[in-house]
């Protein structure tokens, strides 16, 4: 699991910066006053910025850093990161879980509809889910070696490509129960088939 490194804005507005392997679990020890002694008296806390590093020596090097920008420096960071999460541009995703299915071709329509406006919505919502793509397979020509070559399009229709943190992001309690939310679980996944699951992970 990587590290993370996290901003948190306190009630007096000050700026809370610290490092972790588990966010959620770090977040609730800090709120029970279980955590930084700094923290203690000054609740509510809002996470406002975070991102990866591939160990404890990076991530710790990285903290002091950000520690020692001034407030408006900080800011600055704060507010660059919320413009990337806007752009659906989150520089701490390192894994892509790749979905990839077919559906009953009289079914395409609904599958389509719930997928953009039910089932991804609810997934953006679970921790660590950063952005979801998706695309169509489609027959192509491409040069290689001096000619053309046609290929077919894939066995496998529909793509779905979900940037996450990290890979127990997709076994966690939030994405098991998201997974399950509106009409994909009772309308939509019983009409899909030869369905795969990859993890890659960034280079």
């Amino acid at each position: 699991m990587n590290w993370i490194i996290y901003i948190l804005k306190c009630k007096d507005q000050s700026l809370y910066t610290g490092i972790t392997k588990n966010l959620d679990k770090r977040i609730e020890q800090h709120t029970s006053g279980h955590g930084s002694k700094y923290l203690r008296g000054r609740l509510p806390l809002k996470l406002v910025y975070k991102e990866l590093s591939l160990n404890r020596s990076n991530a710790t090097k990285r903290e002091l850093e950000i520690k020692k920008l001034n407030k408006r420096e900080k800011q600055f960071l704060i507010k660059s990161y919320k413009k990337r999460v806007r752009e659906g541009i989150v520089a701490n995703s390192k894994y892509i879980f790749v979905v990839s299915m077919n559906v009953k071709k009289e079914y395409e329509n609904l599958f389509n509809e719930v997928y953009d406006e039910e089932h991804i919505p609810y997934l953006l919502k679970v921790p660590g889910v950063n952005k979801v793509t998706r695309g169509k397979g489609t027959s192509f020509n491409f040069s290689i070696g001096g000619e053309t070559k046609s290929m077919n399009a894939p066995a496998q229709k529909f793509i779905a490509m979900y940037e996450i943190d990290s890979p127990d992001v997709v076994q966690s309690k939030e994405w098991s129960l998201a997974v399950e939310e509106g009409r994909w679980s009772s309308e939509v996944r019983q009409h899909t088939s030869d369905r795969s699951h990859v993890m890659y992970e960034y280079c």
